[in-house]
């Protein structure tokens, strides 16, 4: 940050010291006068707008993006060819300090700009949504506020619009690294603001003088923060397929292999009391039954029917509602943890089987996968509570069966064949689907990142030929194979496991613990978990990526710019894990802040508020915060010395503050000889600055008589300090150009 000094100006003989001193103090000068500054501060003004942008730069549309590009690289050429004359043009002795804003484009082009601008976000609106097209507008009109700056109050619009591009980046990116981000860039476009107040003060003062200000609105924002009410957002950011990550209600054969390659994070779980073994971290978000012989479907029967009873039975995802379905038995005690999602862009949960929530944002699909109410656009946290125990659906209706004995005979003969064979080999279920593990745990598959590619996705060719793959390719087989013997079967999508982080108590799931498995339906004992993955690769279910595909997964994340072997070393996955630590923990706690905790945390305080023995702790604290502030200000006041001393401080700060607005007392100067220059220059601010002056020349020139009392030193203090406050005051709202 530099410092804006207007260009220094000789003076002959015939100018008086009050033309020095007197800046123009009209309203016209204010509003019509030219708004000159420095080029390094257009160019501080160029760099934050940049800055300011490249915060929301995953969010804006890519025309936009070109836009804002060609503006800032037309001004910085602009502005670099006026700093170069200005630099050839001035003296030895005399350099060009400030000068008048440049024009770069007409103010019609800049009108036609605005309206055209404005009609393509309002076109464009249907598919950003409402909360992307403010963005877009927001943006559209920083961008082209910089073309327009005038006057001072044009500069001020500027910073303003600047802060509010900053700020709104944060309905997107929640991390506490990101706010920190977020907040420096804040403090940077406050200190451009400030330094349009003080052009004089030093870049440290701005900076201690901004950072002051903000600690003292740290307690406001706290208690706004804990007891403001959380409202609902009217907007909705829209579901848009290429913003879409993670998991998809449709998989083929191989998409979920391609998704164990990344370390993109998709939900962090904190467990209330032990946490459950890796092999029971199956983590449910939906169910696939519609297969056409290539890809797996969610099934749409919940959205076409309209009887009251499917109504009744679908949506509601409490306790109390499984309690009272005849589908559901809860036997045992519920695991009651904390999901927090991030960012998907689709509805569906993470749980533990079988889940409940008692959350009203938070429902439950007839096939007991969880659902949230809306789409998951922003950093999203619930809790749930499962009954590992529970039977699921002891009884299945018929359309039920239908549905997950539906498969298509054209695709995959062989194993249509397998499947009629081995009903007729083994007329218990159970002994049937022992039997197909039992192949695939003795005969030759394997488990892979890297599987042969098939044929139209074809699972004969994966069964009985290739035998490679990933674990979406042994649970559609065994899915396929189990309908074709007769037993209703589905697919399961999720995650399973995850890695446990030691220093936040927590366990984060990424996208790499992406898994498929089976769900049979058994008489009597109802729906069934089955990983085939299991009988494959036990290792994958039990710890985890076993140590065969652990060595192919980095073997194809490497590269010549891999940090595979930085992220092998002991110190790496320490310092990884606190920072992630430091992150769940502002997730869950600020983040987390919901309206319902909002809700729960007030009831709480207001009912510890009625008794009485916890409004005298309150009160009991309260007094003594007030006590130890004041102890601290009469500590404070001691250690400033005495009264004298203390007036001629006042005195010097008060020359100080008026040289910030170019008012400088001479070294030749007496006090009285600049109270008079200032009584002639600025009669506005002669009473308070005459009563703090006359004060210091009684302290210098007359001394205080013994015959004054202690008290009336003090007395004396406390009318100075009034006035220096009253004269700061007054030289703010000149500065603002209010008179």
């Amino acid at each position: 940050m530099t410092k804006i000094i207007k260009p220094s100006v000789e003076l002959g003989p015939k100018h008086s010291l009050k033309q020095k001193l007197t800046p123009s103090k009209s309203k016209s000068y204010s509003e019509n006068s030219a708004l000159q500054l420095t080029s390094q501060m257009y160019f501080c003004l160029l760099i934050f707008q940049l800055l300011n942008l490249a915060s929301l730069v995953l969010q804006l549309h890519l025309v936009y993006l070109l836009f804002a590009t060609f503006a800032l690289a037309l001004q910085f050429i602009v502005y670099l060819n006026i700093a170069r004359k200005g630099a050839l043009a001035s003296k030895p002795s005399q350099s060009i300090k400030s000068y008048v804003t440049a024009k770069i484009l007409p103010s019609w082009l800049i009108l036609l700009l605005a309206i055209s601008g404005s009609v393509a976000i309002a076109v464009a609106g249907q598919t950003l949504g409402i909360l992307l097209s403010m963005m877009h507008l927001l943006c559209f009109a920083y961008s082209l506020k910089m073309f327009e700056i005038p006057r001072r109050k044009d500069l001020y619009q500027l910073v303003v619009l600047g802060i509010f591009v900053a700020t709104s980046s944060l309905i997107f990116i929640q991390s506490i690294y990101f706010s920190l981000a977020v907040i420096v860039l804040v403090f940077g476009n406050f200190m451009i603001l400030l330094n349009l107040f003080a052009p004089t003060m030093a870049v440290l003062a701005q900076a201690k003088l901004v950072a002051k200000l903000s600690l003292y609105s740290v307690p406001l924002a706290v208690a706004l923060f804990v007891g403001f009410p959380k409202l609902s957002p009217f907007w909705q950011v829209p579901s848009v397929e290429s913003a879409k990550v993670g998991l998809s209600d449709s998989v083929k054969i191989g998409d979920i292999a391609q998704l164990a390659l990344s370390d993109e994070l998709a939900f962090r779980v904190s467990f209330q009391n032990s946490k459950p073994k890796h092999a029971q971290l199956y983590w449910r978000a939906m169910v696939l039954d519609d297969f056409d012989g290539v890809t797996w479907r969610q099934s749409r029967r919940d959205e076409t029917q309209n009887s009251q009873s499917a109504q009744s039975s679908y949506g509601s995802a409490t306790l109390e509602h499984a309690n009272s379905s005849a589908d559901i038995e809860l036997p045992g005690r519920g695991l009651t943890y904390q999901v927090i999602a991030e960012p998907s862009f689709q509805s569906w949960l993470f749980a533990l089987d079988f889940a409940t929530s008692e959350q009203g944002n938070i429902g439950q699909r007839n096939d007991f996968a969880l659902f949230y109410r809306g789409i998951i656009s922003q950093t999203l946290s619930y809790q749930v509570t499962s009954y590992p125990a529970a039977k699921m659906s002891a009884t299945l209706s018929d359309t039920s069966r239908a549905l997950n004995l539906l498969l298509s005979t054209d695709n995959n003969p062989k194993l249509l064949a397998k499947g009629q064979q081995l009903r007729q080999q083994y007329p218990d279920d159970r002994q049937l689907i022992n039997q197909v593990l039992t192949e695939l745990n003795e005969e030759n598959y394997y488990y892979t990142l890297q599987p042969p590619r098939l044929n139209n996705h074809s699972l004969d060719q994966f069964y009985f030929d290739t035998r490679a793959g990933f674990c979406e390719h042994y649970a559609s087989s065994f899915t396929y194979l189990m309908r074709a013997a007769g037993i209703p079967t589905r697919m399961v999508v999720g995650y399973l496991g995850g890695e446990f982080n030691l220093s936040g108590n927590y366990l984060s799931v990424y996208q790499r613990n992406a898994h498929a498995w089976s769900e049979v339906w058994l008489p009597n004992d109802g729906w069934q978990r089955i990983d085939p993955t299991a009988a494959v690769d036990p290792e994958r279910v039990e710890r985890g990526f076993s140590t065969s595909l652990m060595q192919e997964y980095d073997d194809l994340s490497s590269g010549f710019f891999s940090l595979q072997a930085l992220r092998a070393m002991w110190w790496y996955k320490q310092v990884k894990m606190q920072i992630d630590a430091i992150d769940y923990q502002w997730t869950r706690w600020v983040i987390g802040y919901t309206g319902q905790k909002q809700s729960r945390v007030m009831a709480q305080l207001l009912a510890s508020l009625k008794q009485g023995k916890n409004v005298l702790y309150f009160l009991l604290i309260l007094a003594g915060a007030v006590l130890l502030f004041y102890g601290y200000k009469v500590v404070k006041g001691k250690a400033k010395g005495k009264p004298e001393d203390k007036i001629k401080a006042l005195y010097l700060k008060t020359l100080k503050l008026m040289a910030q607005h170019q008012l400088v007392k001479a070294r030749s100067m007496t006090a009285q000889q600049f109270a008079d220059v200032i009584a002639t220059a600025r009669p506005e601010l002669s009473a308070n600055f005459c009563a703090i002056s006359n004060g210091f020349a009684q302290l210098s020139y007359q001394k205080f008589t013994d015959d004054i009392s202690q008290q009336e030193r003090d007395k004396q203090l406390i009318k100075l300090q009034l006035s220096y406050r009253r004269l700061r005051w007054q030289l703010w709202l000149a500065k603002l150009g209010i008179d």
